[in-house]
């Protein structure tokens, strides 16, 4: 109907974003292939997924920063978001964060989220993060932000 108003081809009206529905972008690998101006979106999250998400990120500066997360970023998003670009062109994450896991400020007791008892107070009082922390959770973003290739950054603060 889109397209029927504003026609077809380079420069005849806006991209159709179409969310993943938290099933994973390989759920459209044969939808509107060779459609026009479509774009995919994906919101990856590791605090979310269900798993505990306890392996440290403050693992020290340099090459060590981030423990297993920004490796972990790379290899969980990147296939699937460079699988979706070649095949169907635009693809971008329309939101992630930081969020490794689930102890972060506003995310303890929400109605969908109960409270983590393995959380402690160190990821509500960011003030309070060492060196190596901050390395550790700026490595995993700039891995994060590299392998998404296109996005919109998630932040309560």
């Amino acid at each position: 109907m889109v397209r029927g108003i504003t026609g077809i081809g380079e420069g005849q009206g806006p991209f159709i974003s179409i969310h993943d529905g938290f099933q994973g972008l390989t759920q459209y690998d044969d939808y509107l292939t060779g459609a026009d101006r479509i774009a995919y979106d994906t919101h990856p999250y590791f605090a979310f997924g269900g798993g505990p998400n306890s392996e440290p990120i403050a693992t020290g500066t340099g090459m060590e920063a981030g423990g297993q997360w920004p490796l972990q970023a790379c290899n969980a998003w990147g296939p699937g978001i460079n699988q979706t670009q070649s095949r169907a062109g635009v693809t971008f994450a329309g939101e992630f964060s930081n969020g490794y896991n689930d102890c972060g400020l506003f995310l303890l007791g929400t109605p969908n989220q109960p409270v983590n008892p393995e959380c402690d107070t160190l990821w509500n009082n960011w003030a309070s993060w060492n060196e190596t922390t901050k390395a550790g959770v700026q490595a995993f973003a700039e891995a994060s932000m590299d392998t998404l290739q296109n996005w919109f950054f998630w932040t309560c603060e």
